[in-house]
């Protein structure tokens, strides 16, 4: 009965209000949920980034303990090793070492990060320092690199952790 009593531009006005509550609610939840979703992909990049990281320091740690052979590391994109050096068990001269090295870069590129790949390089203005870049696939090219002292180009949808090292000191 109270309604016949209202206003006419009064009636439904509480239904109204509840779809405008709901309509901003929604919008809160999918802003949550977007930055939730972006949150997850930073943490991600951080994760590949961290892991290139090691694997960068591994390479650098291996060239310098047989840095007499560190022009049987360089590496071009896409060049993969392929070698049967197997140097865990057996005595390795510095040559099957540095093949058996690059062996192990190739496993843990391939095992650790997605669609991974790397650059060994000596550095152009700088005698006697190399150059390690490690890529992984991002679409999003979150980490790329220039071509500072010759050091390779990011690819296309890959992101990328350079690190520079002299293997003699």
């Amino acid at each position: 009965m109270q309604q016949l009593n209202q206003p006419l531009d009064q009636r439904g006005i509480a239904l109204l209000e509840a779809t405008v509550a709901l309509v901003i609610l929604a919008f809160g939840v999918l802003g949550l949920l977007w930055m939730h979703q972006q949150g997850l992909a930073q943490q991600r990049q951080q994760l590949m980034r961290s892991v290139a990281m090691g694997i960068a320091d591994d390479l650098a740690e291996r060239m310098r303990m047989n840095a007499p052979q560190r022009a049987m590391y360089a590496k071009a994109w896409g060049n993969f090793t392929v070698g049967t050096a197997e140097c865990t068990n057996n005595p390795c001269t510095r040559q099957a070492l540095a093949q058996w090295d690059k062996q192990q870069l190739q496993h843990a590129l391939e095992t650790q990060l997605p669609e991974g790949d790397a650059a060994v390089f000596t550095l152009t203005d700088v005698p006697s320092w190399w150059g390690i870049v490690i890529a992984w696939r991002d679409v999003n090219e979150t980490y790329p690199t220039d071509t500072a002292s010759g050091s390779p180009p990011c690819p296309t949808q890959m992101s990328c952790w350079r690190l520079f090292l002299r293997p003699d000191r």
